[in-house]
Parts: C-alpha cells; sequence; structure tokens
C-alpha cells in the first residue's frame, strides 16, 4: 500500500512530550508515533457493519465464537460476528437459561 505524506501541527507542549516519548526510546521517531497514534484512533472509531442474520443461524455462530474462545462479552461477540447487539444478548440470556453458558 503507497503512503502519503501528511503535514501536521502540534502545539510546543505537545511537540515537546513526542520528543520526551522519542529521546526515552518508546518509539523510534516522533513519525511512528503518530502513525500509532492515528492507527488506534481510526481503529477505536471503526464502523462495524452489522450484518443480517436470523435468530437460528445467530446462535449457530454464537455457540460456534464461544466453543473456540471459552468465554467473552456479548458486545465482544457481536463485533467479532458483525451482529446485531440486541440478538447477541437475546440469544445469551436463552443459552444461560438453558444451561450451555453459566
Amino acid at each position: 500500500m503507497a503512503s502519503q505524506m501528511l503535514g501536521v501541527r502540534l502545539a510546543e507542549r505537545e511537540e515537546a512530550e513526542v520528543q520526551r516519548l522519542v529521546e526515552e526510546g518508546y518509539f523510534i521517531s516522533a513519525s511512528e508515533l503518530i502513525r500509532e497514534a492515528v492507527r488506534e484512533k481510526l481503529q477505536s472509531i471503526r464502523i462495524v457493519a452489522i450484518r443480517k442474520a436470523d435468530y437460528k443461524q445467530a446462535r449457530k455462530e454464537i455457540l460456534g465464537w464461544l466453543k473456540k474462545n471459552k468465554e467473552g462479552f456479548p458486545s465482544q461477540i457481536s463485533s467479532d460476528l458483525n451482529l446485531d447487539w440486541d440478538l447477541v444478548t437475546r440469544i445469551m440470556r436463552d443459552l444461560e437459561k438453558e444451561g450451555v453458558v453459566g
């Protein structure tokens, strides 16, 4: 993937903090710190595309996910499988009532 150069303006205080982190060895360069910060920010605001799945299909996928991962939060399952959070929580409640999960 080709990279693009972007100019960034930082306050003196921010630039000094970046330089301190580089000098202390946390990052190889200011560019590395900025690239990592951009990647983390983009990941944190990533929009998850929810796909349509009926109860039966979603339940099957959730059971497969639980078999592989052993445990997890509904939000994690929802994100990993791109399933609607309300559907995931409903299925998880049903699985708990049935004694499949504890």
